[in-house]
This record gives structure tokens, C-alpha cells and sequence, in this order.
């Protein structure tokens, strides 16, 4: 009889780890409290398709992800396209997609971006083996940029950005997190002055109902609205699954259950934010727990708006200018063709924050209200009328924020409770979150669950 398999949480781990698992004949059994799949990269419904509700695409380097798209038959959807990055400051957009756009970024001297670009291209081309991540990961961002990038790289151009992306916790972000952004970013150009990023035709929708289909075929069960308020823990060993007092939820414990008080199970994989798995695993011992709590987590904030026209030229445009509340845009139709949309102008306005900043806390509209006259800064012409739509979507696990000397902390993804396996964006490192890693981050999961099924357990 072949093992019972629980998974929580419907998002790329998860929905890879149901999937690799049915192929090796378990039973699964995934549990997603939102009424869709996907997780981070959930889609929402405009103009006749689907969009993600925050941005995502691939870089060259995301194979596993890519791999599982052919697979799953779908490697016709993927696609490579030629993106533009660019830069926010004084009022001004500058090109931010060569080499020679750095030596043109005119609100540092030119010495300094002459030494800004020689550090970019000394990690990039010397520095981007795997094998260099202890000493990245010893020291932060902001002490080795101005130790060997100089004060104004660090003060004029990485600064905005950090204090946009992780707020108070700006220089305390370790210097290995943006080696790997930097390798990853000019990793994807395809020579000196064109970088490629991956989409695929349809939304990333496609490859979750590719997955949803797979799980089903194989026998996998998958229970939406159903949301796990406790992971239920005999003498150390998880055994089964308690479900919340909602109709969804509860339909879920009948039907598993069905007199018992719990649904019993003979694995079980969270891959929840570790906060949020910790309010439904009470049993982990203090040492555990304190990795858990290791890295914290950045909210996300994201308006969606769909538009007549562009707002500019870019794609992904770094607000650099802090008097702007938030990070970046995004526009959406200058990456994919606005074709895809009905000839409508899609962007993104992205913002990270603690959860607890009044951004967090306000309502679609009022958001948009405050972000108007600084959009209204980037395009004197942006107005209101312009706007035909927005969406509001909100997440308050979207960004790990790892400390030093990481790789020593991470939470073993067979926890201290036998049976019970942890599988959440704070285990990715080095690399940061992302489809790809999720995906592959699944694979690893159903990979050690079938070696303990088939050979033992793995727990010490």
C-alpha cells in the first residue's frame, strides 16, 4: 500500500513535491488554504488571460523550472525576450542594461562609476564561483561595497536600493545575497548589451495547471479553501492533520478523517513561511526553532494597474529617489507585448516593508492615492484617467532576509519531528526565492521522502 503523503501549502514547492512524489506511486494529499494554486505566483484574471499578481520571469539560469516546463509538455511556451532595466534619479530615467550605461549614470563622477562598473564586472567574471560564497556570506553588503566599491557606489546607487527592498535592515543584509543578484542579473545577457529573460506564453498559470492536471492523473488529491490548524505530533513522530472550523476546511476533515479527530498521514511536508508554520507545529525543540527564526521576512505590496499607455520605456525601472515610497515599477507591456492584453498598458508598483508600515495597512485606493504624485514624478503625464483598472495584492512572507554566516543556521529540511519535513523560501539559500528554486526545493523534498519511505528514515 503505497505511503500517504500531506503537503501544505499549493505554491511551486508544493505543487512540485506532489508531483515528483505521484510519479514514484505515493498517494498525496496537498492542502491549500487560498481558493487557487500557485502561491507567490498565483495569477488573477485580465483582458480574456491570466497575470501574475507579483512579477515574475526566469533568468537563464532557472533550468529546473524550465526543465519541469518540458517535461510537462509545455516547452513550446517558453520564451526568451530582450528586457530593458533602468534607473530612477534626480528626476531622470537612465538605461541601466550595459556596461557603458553605468559609465553614463550621471548622478555619481565619472571616477566612480569607472570603479562602480570594474567592481560589477570583478564579481561577475571573477568572483561568480559557488566556491566564493563563504566569504561573501562574512561580511555586509554595505561594508564591502564601500571598502572596495568606494562611499558614493555604496551611498548614491546600492543604498536607495536596499533601504527600498529591506527597510531597516539595509545594512544588515549580507553582501553574499547581492553577489548572487548581480551574477544571476549578468548572467542572463546574451553578450555585452542585450540581457534575455524567460516568460511563458499564457502566464505562469499554464505550467500550474499543467501541474494540477499531472497531480490528479496520478491519483494525487488536492483540497482548496482547506486550511491545516494543526500538524499533529505523537511521542516526536507527526502523524496526521487537524483542519480549521471553516466549511472548506472541515469538509477536508470528514472526508479524511472521518470519525477521528485528525487525518492521519505517513509524511507530511510544510512548505508555510516558517512563522506561520510555527502556529500550527507546537512541538519543535528551542535550537530548531531559533533557526526558524533566523531569517525574517519582508512584505510585499503590489498595485497592478491596467493602462492606456506606457508610463516609460522600461520594463524594470529601480526607483532609486527614497523620497518615493516604493521600490520599483514594473510595466509589464514592455516585456511582453501589449497584444497579449487587448492593447492595454500593464505595470506593476512594487513595494517591500514591514508589515507593519502604514503601506501595508492601506486599502487599493488609498494606496493608489499615495503613490499618484510620485508616479506623477517619473511621467509628468500619468493622470488618473489614464487608469482603467487596478488590483491590490498584498504578501507578508515575500522577502527572506538572511543573516550573516547563514549557511551555519539553516533549519534541516527533516525537522526534529519525525516524519515532518520543512520546505519554505528561508532554505533556498544561497540562492535567493524564486519559481525556479521552489520548484527545485521540491524536488529535494519528494527525493529525501522517498529515500526515508524506501530505505529508512533519515532522522537522527
Amino acid at each position: 500500500m503505497a505511503q500517504h503523503i500531506a503537503i501544505i501549502g499549493g505554491g511551486f514547492a508544493g505543487l512540485t513535491a506532489a508531483y515528483e512524489l505521484g510519479k514514484q506511486g505515493y498517494q498525496t494529499f496537498l492542502f491549500e488554504r487560498a481558493p487557487e494554486l500557485g502561491g507567490l505566483a498565483g495569477t488573477f484574471p485580465i483582458e480574456g488571460t491570466r497575470l501574475e499578481r507579483g512579477y515574475h520571469h526566469w533568468f537563464t539560469s532557472d533550468t529546473h523550472i524550465v526543465a519541469q516546463m518540458e517535461e510537462l509538455g509545455l516547452g513550446d511556451r517558453v520564451q526568451w525576450i530582450e528586457s530593458k532595466t533602468g534607473w530612477f534619479e534626480n528626476g531622470k530615467i537612465w538605461n541601466m542594461v550595459t556596461p557603458l550605461d553605468v559609465l553614463r549614470l550621471g548622478t555619481i563622477p565619472f571616477i566612480d562609476r569607472l570603479r562602480l562598473g570594474m567592481t560589477v564586472a570583478y564579481l561577475t567574471y571573477l568572483q561568480s564561483n559557488k566556491n566564493n560564497l563563504a566569504k561573501y556570506e562574512k561580511i555586509t553588503a554595505v561594508q564591502w561595497w564601500k571598502k572596495y566599491g568606494g562611499r558614493n557606489a555604496w551611498d548614491k546607487v546600492w543604498s536607495p536600493l536596499f533601504r527600498g527592498k529591506f527597510g531597516a535592515e539595509a545594512e544588515n543584509i549580507p553582501m553574499e545575497w547581492h553577489w548572487y543578484k548581480i551574477v544571476l542579473r549578468i548572467g542572463s545577457r546574451r553578450g555585452m548589451t542585450k540581457e534575455a529573460l524567460g516568460y511563458p506564453r499564457g502566464s505562469f498559470q499554464v505550467l500550474i495547471d499543467a501541474l494540477e492536471a499531472a497531480i490528479k492523473k496520478q491519483g494525487g488529491k488536492i483540497y482548496l479553501g482547506a486550511t491545516v490548524q494543526r500538524v499533529v505530533v505523537e511521542n516526536g513522530v507527526a502523524c496526521g492533520l487537524q483542519f480549521a472550523d471553516d466549511a472548506a476546511s472541515q469538509a477536508a476533515q470528514r472526508e479524511l478523517a472521518g470519525g477521528e479527530s485528525y487525518a492521519r498521514f505517513d509524511r507530511i511536508i510544510c512548505t508555510a513561511p516558517s512563522f506561520a508554520t510555527l502556529k500550527i507545529v507546537s512541538e519543535f525543540p528551542a535550537d530548531y526553532i531559533a533557526k526558524m527564526k533566523a531569517a525574517k521576512y519582508m512584505a510585499a505590496v503590489l498595485l497592478i494597474l491596467k493602462m492606456k499607455k506606457p508610463v516609460s520605456p522600461i520594463y524594470w525601472l529601480n526607483i532609486a529617489d527614497r523620497t518615493i515610497p516604493f521600490v520599483a515599477t514594473i510595466e509589464h507591456t514592455n516585456f511582453i507585448s501589449p497584444d497579449v492584453y487587448n492593447g492595454k498598458r500593464v505595470m506593476y508598483v512594487s513595494n517591500y516593508l514591514d508589515p507593519s508600515s502604514p503601506y501595508f495597512q492601506m486599502s487599493r485606493d488609498e494606496l493608489f492615492n499615495a503613490y499618484l504624485p510620485h508616479l506623477q514624478k517619473i511621467n509628468s503625464n500619468f493622470s488618473p484617467d489614464g487608469v482603467e483598472e487596478v488590483w491590490h495584492f498584498k504578501e507578508a512572507a515575500a522577502q527572506p532576509i538572511v543573516p550573516l554566516n547563514y549557511s551555519k543556521q539553516i533549519p534541516d529540511y527533516r525537522t526534529p519531528l519525525r516524519n515532518l519535513y520543512l520546505a519554505n523560501t528561508t532554505q533556498i539559500y544561497p540562492e535567493d526565492r524564486g519559481t525556479n528554486y521552489s520548484v527545485r526545493l521540491g524536488q529535494i523534498i519528494a527525493k529525501l521522502v522517498d529515500e526515508d519511505a524506501r530505505n529508512g528514515d533519515g532522522w537522527k
